[in-house]
């Protein structure tokens, strides 16, 4: 607590007590320290609603222990299953959304400093592997903070020790508590972390899995606290402020002075002032703002917040709109390509694009595809301009949705290769549509113009075995309405005809 100076005199701590061990103890500690340190405690209970007579006991405990303290309690109650579903959460976050909600509100109400939590060093392992399992940076690797500014600041003093040291010191100081028998379930992430894997670390790896992960984390978050300050400084010297505009120049010459990794932190900082938060801003954001850099002079691209970047000669400039709110799919698009890779069979993908429309893949046998689109007679592909088909075997890598890039090609048959530029010439596409129209390439290799047609190479024959299917459905493309693509029986079929589309 000195350490990181969690408490001054005369200052009010609210403790979010469930009535397990981890809290219990914070509750005590705090309870023995704030006679010495000068400072008040209060507790808060949130009843979830989701164990029925035994999650009213744990209320009625905490409410005991609390007054056998002489502190005050403030229990709550909130419906976090109805949440859930009416929000559609996992159990999980709903309950942490509601728990932190409660928190804040609680402590606004009755004036307190901080919010004490009981997060543990067992708690900042498991963290660190949630988050590395589902891709993160730094700030996700150092896991839980010590102490958090927010509305009202966040302390966990006890995140330097492990939870067999909260249930000795218990236990020594013949403290009860209540074990909520749902952390024993494997229901949720955290719970297999905590009772499968970590315990696996520490019996094939090393018993000091966790020590040695808490240590990490507070490594990296001095790392992290250093890259800030880089970053802070770097921002000063590339970016040029307009705030009354809502607009940022970003220096291209000064941005190329600076370290790879900076900057990317520059621009998600960038980001981050104009749209004042950081919510919905992710790493692809970043990655096409860098790539826009490299982009010929006048390219542009819309990002969330209704900000707009556009490429100058010397300059990157990002702007946000000030005469109100950009139609939504504009506001997202295009964050673009979108890289995926096919489908397994029985699955099928589904990609959100501008304007409402979406691509959707799936992938079939050729037996499917022959029953279900061919009449029976392996010769007859149908020829539909949004929805087609194509040799999956001969895709080896990751496709991507896209606008058209210099160097983009197809077959028109076997030996006849062809750049999509002099395609749109010879088939009369207005420029100003050539580049809104979205192309599936692997690579520079198209397999497919949308609206319009195929790669040769890709073509479904006698010798396929499995057919990769893609449909671009709803919203305009290319200026011609599509009318969308029934999905009746798991099979996508659309309606439009068009004599320039082959199969």
């Amino acid at each position: 607590m000195e350490k990181h100076h969690m408490v001054k005199p005369g200052s009010h701590i609210l403790v979010g007590l469930s009535g397990g061990a981890d809290s219990v103890c914070l509750f005590f500690l705090l309870h023995r320290l704030s006679k010495e340190m000068d400072f008040r405690v209060s507790a808060v209970h949130v009843n979830h609603m989701l164990r029925g007579e035994t999650a009213d006991s744990d209320s009625s405990f905490v409410k005991e222990l609390s007054k056998k303290l002489d502190k005050p309690c403030y229990v709550c109650r909130v419906p976090v299953g109805e949440i859930a579903k009416k929000e559609k959460m996992s159990l999980e976050e709903a309950g942490r959304t509601a728990r932190y909600q409660m928190f804040f509100r609680i402590a606004e109400e009755i004036g307190a400093d901080s919010i004490a939590l009981a997060h543990h060093k067992n708690d900042q392992s498991e963290t660190m592997l949630f988050h590395l399992a589902r891709g993160c940076g730094i700030s996700g690797l150092r896991g839980i903070r010590p102490v958090r500014k927010d509305e009202i600041e966040i302390i966990r003093p006890l995140l330097c020790v492990e939870r067999n040291e909260i249930e000795a010191y218990l236990m020594e100081n013949k403290i009860s508590y209540v074990n909520d028998e749902t952390n024993k379930e494997n229901l949720f992430s955290r719970n297999k972390i905590r009772n499968r894997i970590i315990p696996l670390m520490e019996q094939e790896l090393c018993d000091r899995t966790v020590e040695h992960m808490a240590h990490t984390a507070e490594l990296l978050g001095e790392a992290e606290d250093f890259l800030i300050e880089m970053t802070g400084q770097a921002f000063n010297r590339v970016v040029i402020k307009d705030m009354e505009k809502e607009r940022l120049m970003i220096s291209l010459e000064e941005l190329q002075k600076e370290h790879p990794y900076l900057r990317g932190t520059i621009m998600k900082q960038a980001l981050e002032q104009l749209a004042n938060a950081n919510k919905d801003l992710e790493k692809v954001h970043v990655e096409k703002l860098l790539e826009l850099c490299r982009m010929p002079v006048g390219k542009r691209i819309f990002l969330p917040y209704g900000i707009t970047a556009k490429k100058s000669y010397e300059e990157l400039f990002l702007e946000k709109d000030c005469h109100g709110k950009e139609d939504e799919e504009k506001e997202r698009a295009e964050i673009l390509p979108i890289r995926f890779q096919p489908p397994k069979e029985g699955e099928v993908l589904e990609i959100p694009l501008r304007e409402k429309m979406v691509l959707m893949a799936r992938v079939m046998s050729h037996e499917e595809f022959v029953l279900s689109y061919c009449k029976g007679k392996k010769e007859e592909v149908p020829k539909k301009p949004y929805t087609k088909w194509f040799d999956c075997d001969k895709i080896k890598g990751y496709l991507a949705i896209r606008f058209r890039e210099t160097g983009d090609y197809f077959y028109l048959n076997e030996t006849d290769k062809k750049t999509v530029k002099s395609y749109f010439i010879n088939e009369k596409v207005p420029r100003e549509e050539r580049d809104s129209i979205y192309l599936v390439s692997e690579e520079e290799h198209v397999l497919w113009i949308t609206g319009y047609r195929i790669s040769h190479y890709y073509k479904v024959n006698k010798n396929t075995s499995r057919i990769l299917e893609i449909t671009i459905r709803g919203g305009f493309t290319n200026g011609r309405e599509s009318q969308g693509a029934d999905y009746r029986r798991g099979i996508m079929q659309t309606d439009t005809g068009d004599s320039r589309s082959d199969q």
